[in-house]
């Protein structure tokens, strides 16, 4: 079986591909700019001889990247069975502040990459079906003050999720969504003490998650234990509200 995953060089991502390959996946990811990180990562999980994941840059930006990246999995480990789109950036400021470069750059990261991705995977997993996750946010769902293009970028992952699940359903091809919380990332490393300390408030659990908790989702929802589950959106975020 195997798994591709953006963004897979760091935090969320970078759990996720330890998990995949944890539980048996071979694993293709993608960076960007993080070539030290990709290839730490690589190196540690190819221990022994195996070939586990392989490190592949990419610009999720860009169609012809993705094609790219897609095409190398394919080359290398033969097939594709699990997508996820983990890539993502946020940007921390007042809409009327926004550049349009700005705006253009969080939409093409967080939610351009996705369709170039699906459109690119999907004709690979349609004989055997697959998994197909999305990783979106509490802010694409109840939305946040002076992250509006991040909000918008990850809410438009979550209606991507509920029409392609019913677009792929009959080639037995799930898709699902999960909405982080607040995870502990260099993302959320942008904001303050204070701030942080108001989203724990407003956090049942009463503490931010770890990009484990996100990792063990993704697994368990391209496993065959969530063979009956698709086109839904899982808070994976401590009750936050």
């Amino acid at each position: 079986m195997v798994a591709i995953v953006t963004g897979g060089s760091r935090g969320i991502g970078k759990e996720i591909v330890k998990a995949f390959v944890a539980v048996g996946y071979k694993v293709a990811f993608c960076y960007n700019k993080s070539q030290q990180e990709a290839m730490e990562l690589s190196n540690q999980l190819n221990g022994n001889g195996n070939l586990n994941c392989i490190a592949i840059q990419c610009d999720v930006r860009n169609y012809d990247s993705v094609k790219n990246f897609v095409q190398m999995t394919l080359d290398v480990f033969g097939s594709i069975d699990i997508v996820v789109n983990n890539a993502g950036i946020a940007n921390y400021n007042l809409l009327m502040d926004l550049s349009q470069s700005e705006w253009r750059n969080i939409m093409s990261t967080n939610l351009d990459s996705a369709f170039y991705m699906c459109n690119q995977c999907i004709p690979h997993m349609l004989e055997k079906g697959g998994s197909i996750i999305n990783i979106s946010s509490v802010w694409g769902i109840y939305g946040a003050s002076m992250e509006v293009a991040y909000s918008a970028s990850k809410a438009g992952l979550i209606g991507l999720t509920k029409a392609l699940a019913q677009e792929v359903g009959s080639s037995n091809i799930r898709v699902n969504c999960i909405a982080a919380g607040v995870i502990n990332t260099d993302m959320n490393k942008m904001h303050s003490k204070e701030t942080i300390n108001d989203l724990t408030d407003r956090t049942p659990l009463a503490r931010i998650g770890e990009a484990e908790d996100i990792a063990q989702t993704a697994v368990y929802l391209s496993s065959s234990k969530a063979n009956f589950i698709t086109g839904q959106v899982i808070e994976v975020s401590g009750g936050f509200k």
